[in-house]
């Protein structure tokens, strides 16, 4: 038997080993080549955007009906971090996060989907599933 601080301790021990030890964990940061977009769309949004911050159990829940609302063949899935829909020639819509989840910071997740916004293909995303092939002309991520 454990006393509080002890037991304490040990759940974080191994909570910090779960999180180095993952695999399916996105590194989203500034530094991350792979998640970030790459530098010819990695700048500010000329059109409209509209951006929602949700807490992540209702980023899931979003995406997928900012999905069906614009016709995209793509889901959502439980460790979605954030998406993004061209909405028309000029606006865009973004969902983000609405604070760190799964090592992604929101601004890491806006980042990503501005990039997407400006026109970064989601056929050369890499997500924590592997490649996510077919690029659709409306939605430009579903980044779990």
């Amino acid at each position: 038997m454990c006393n509080i601080i002890g037991c304490d301790m040990s759940r974080r021990f191994f909570l910090l080993v779960v999180l180095f030890l993952s695999p399916s964990l996105a590194m989203a940061g500034k530094n991350d080549a792979e998640w970030n977009p790459p530098a010819r769309f990695d700048h500010a949004y000329t059109g409209q955007l509209t951006v929602r911050y949700l807490p992540q159990k209702k980023v899931v829940t979003a995406c997928a009906k900012l999905f069906a609302e614009y016709k995209v063949a793509t889901k959502s899935s439980f460790t979605q971090r954030g998406c993004s829909a061209i909405t028309n020639k000029t606006s865009c819509t973004v969902i983000v996060i609405d604070k760190t989840f799964g090592l992604a910071t929101p601004k890491a997740v806006l980042r990503h989907e501005i990039g997407h916004c400006n026109g970064w293909s989601r056929a050369t995303l890499t997500s924590t599933s592997g490649t996510i092939a077919g690029a659709s002309k409306r939605a430009r991520c579903c980044c779990s």
